[in-house]
């Protein structure tokens, strides 16, 4: 079932209105409606030294979705879009072993306005709540309440976004950057996560030189948390750069450089201060090619800065690695994955398009320094001076029987740098996921 079409004339209607986008009878073209339900699960095995033994983890989501479309004589377009539902956790590592939700996941509205300020301009708005990113992807890549506006012209790109995060349910916020939110990300009397203004204006000018593109970026980020002794509080600035675009005269290689500066307050425990100047820096090149079948190659490089009073804070916690995925922080990373669709040309499209890869990750520190920030602590050696942690082999297969089932098998071994590392164990993570759709 995969939902229904048809003229919601009463909901469209009051869409239209909070939108702006009233318009005279006639004026609308074309209406759409949609909707259906959709399953995710995954189950999860995790073996490393900081665990007695192998511990299992599940969840499942299961959530409703309804959208509406709209299309104006004028070329405006307006799109609304909701999903929420139940979500369900499982962990042997925790106190509390279940966890029952429901939880909004998407509230967004989106309006179109092509040719809006003359030939070749557009102007997108969108509010609600919905995903949020940098255009790194490493800073800020997380749901949160606002809004934001991308104005286009041929030559220059213009987006303002400003968004709230402490309406999110706290199981479900991913926001740690301070000791006290993670110290309330176990607590069940705290009902929403940490509550944070982010801010971000960014510049595009697309193809710039010889199809390069540059974008210019500030991202700001406000802690709301009331100032005490007891707890600590964080404000930070990112302001970056990022260049992109083919790599001439090779067909299907493209790449992405990027530098972001972080500046920040902390203001601590009992009272005191300090300043912190960090620095995130990445590289990365891609590779598609399809007669190959459909081959990928990936080779990225990131650095982000740990020593004494320039450790690198993300908003967010961005994903580092799979069975070893430590806090970007005074860390290096190094990383190679090769994909492909061994059975392309075969004449089921369900095994045409089943995908294997395989992703290596070395792990190093950024700065051995006395003081440097430490690399999840509970598990590697402060006395260790080490700037190698170790590596990790990722193996992936993704599987599609039909368009509503979506099967993924993912297994991944970190092999630790013995002198690094409490105890020279290998980590093991083990997931399957399940999706499916109505």
């Amino acid at each position: 079932m995969k939902g229904r079409r048809g003229r919601p004339s009463i909901v469209f209607a009051f869409v239209v209105l909070t939108a702006g986008l009233a318009a005279p009878p006639g004026l609308v073209t074309a209406q759409e409606f949609d909707w259906g339900v959709s399953s995710d699960s995954s189950t999860n095995l995790r073996d490393d030294p900081r665990r007695d033994d192998a511990e299992l983890q599940q969840l499942l989501r299961v959530s409703l979705w309804v959208e509406l479309h709209g299309e104006f004589r004028d070329d405006r377009t307006i799109r609304f879009t909701t999903e929420g539902g139940y979500r369900f956790e499982y962990d042997q590592d925790e106190d509390e072993d279940t966890l029952h939700i429901l939880n909004l996941d998407t509230l967004r509205l989106r309006a179109g306005f092509p040719l809006l300020l003359g030939p070749g301009s557009s102007l997108d708005v969108t509010a609600g709540r919905f995903r949020f990113r940098d255009p790194t992807g490493r800073i800020w890549n997380h749901t949160a309440d606002g809004a934001s506006f991308e104005l286009r012209f041929p030559r220059w790109w213009l987006q303002g976004a400003g968004a709230y995060t402490g309406l999110l349910l706290n199981e479900v916020s991913d926001i740690r950057m301070t000791p006290t939110d993670s110290d309330e990300q176990s607590d069940s009397d705290q009902y929403f996560g940490p509550q944070r203004a982010i801010g971000l204006v960014r510049v595009r000018l697309p193809e710039l030189i010889e199809r390069q593109s540059l974008t210019a970026f500030a991202l700001l980020q406000f802690d709301l948390r009331d100032r005490d002794d007891e707890e600590e509080t964080l404000n930070t600035q990112y302001y970056g750069l990022q260049l992109d675009g083919p790599v001439e005269p090779v067909r299907g290689l493209y790449y992405d450089v990027f530098g972001a500066a972080a500046l920040g307050r902390l203001e601590e425990e009992g009272g005191g201060e300090s300043d912190i100047t960090a620095g995130l820096y990445g590289a990365r090149l891609r590779y598609f090619r399809e007669r190959l079948r459909f081959s990928r190659i990936l080779l990225e490089w990131l650095h982000a800065s740990g020593s004494r009073e320039q450790e690198f804070v993300a908003i967010n916690a961005p994903s580092t690695g799979f069975a070893f995925s430590p806090t970007l922080s005074n860390l290096m990373i190094a990383t190679l994955g090769y994909s492909l669709r061994p059975f392309s040309t075969a004449a089921s499209p369900a095994l045409a398009a089943v995908q294997t890869g395989l992703t290596a990750r070395s792990f190093m520190r950024s700065s051995v320094e006395t003081g440097a920030a430490a690399v999840m602590p509970e598990a590697t050696d402060a006395a260790d001076d080490s700037r190698y942690l170790g590596t990790e082999l990722e193996l992936r297969l993704a599987v599609r029987p039909t368009s509503e089932l979506g099967l993924v098998f993912t297994n991944a071994v970190f092999f630790p740098n013995d002198d690094a590392f409490l105890e020279s164990d290998r980590w093991y993570r083990g997931r399957f996921e399940l999706s499916l759709g109505f």
